[in-house]
Order: C-alpha cells, then structure tokens, then sequence
C-alpha cells in the first residue's frame, strides 16, 4: 500500500511542478510582449514627430528660454503652452537624439503648434531665427 501512495503523490507533486513551469512561462512572455510593446511606442513616439496642429489651423505662442532654465523645464514650458504633447521623457530623449542637447539658448521665441519637436529646437538653439524676434546679446 505504501508504495501506491508514494506513486500517487510523486505523480502529483510531479504534475504540479509542470503547472507550474508553464505558468512561469506564459507569466515571462506576457512581461516580454508588454516590455517590447512599451519599448516600440516610446521609439515611435520619439522619431514620429507629429505637430500639435496642421499648418492651417497652427497657432502661434511667444515664449521665454531663460539661462537658468534646463531642457527639462523648457519641455515643460512647452507642453503648458500646448506647444507638443509629448510626454516629457519623450522630449528629453528628442531633445537627445536631435543634436541639440545642450545647444538651446535663452532668447524670447515665436513657435507654432504646427511645428515639430525639432522645428522648435532648431529655433530654440537659433540655427532658424527666420521670423523670430531679435536675441539681445549676453550682457558681459
């Protein structure tokens, strides 16, 4: 009779360790499908710039970079004036892979909600001052 017992409790345990591998499994490929998906969305949201607004229903905003304002906070300046909706890790990384980390300059702006991300950075480091107001110089 023992021997009956022991077979049917390794079976058990046995069929259970299975069970169990296997919800193991399909716990790691949905973390793997969802890690992929949010990595693929944050890349898309990254290199698909797409303005707020079409050109014939752009708006223009004024706006004011000053020194002490680091890139952070000029993305949250820009996402309050409705000028990208970007999340702000989203700008940070535009802001990265565009070539003008550290190249924005305080200075007053015009933008418009019809540009993207990097129509604004380019004016923002004024490499575009077609139409913008004139920067005064650093005073020394």
């Amino acid at each position: 009779m023992g021997k009956k017992k022991d077979a049917g409790y390794r079976a058990a345990v046995t069929g259970a360790r299975g069970i169990l591998k296997i919800l193991i499994y399909i716990c790691l490929l949905l973390v793997l499908i969802f890690a992929g998906k949010t990595a693929y969305e944050f890349g898309f949201d990254i290199f698909n710039q797409q303005p707020v607004a079409s050109a014939q229903e752009g708006t223009e905003v004024t706006v004011e970079v000053t020194a002490e304002m680091n890139e952070g906070e000029i993305g949250e300046m820009l996402i309050e004036n409705g000028l990208i909706d970007e999340d702000l890790l989203v700008f940070r990384a535009q802001v990265l892979f565009s070539g003008y980390h550290g190249k924005l300059l305080p200075g007053t702006y015009i933008l418009n909600t019809s540009q993207t991300v990097d129509e604004m950075l380019e004016i923002l480091s004024q490499n575009n001052t077609e139409g913008q107001p004139q920067q005064e110089e650093a005073q020394e």
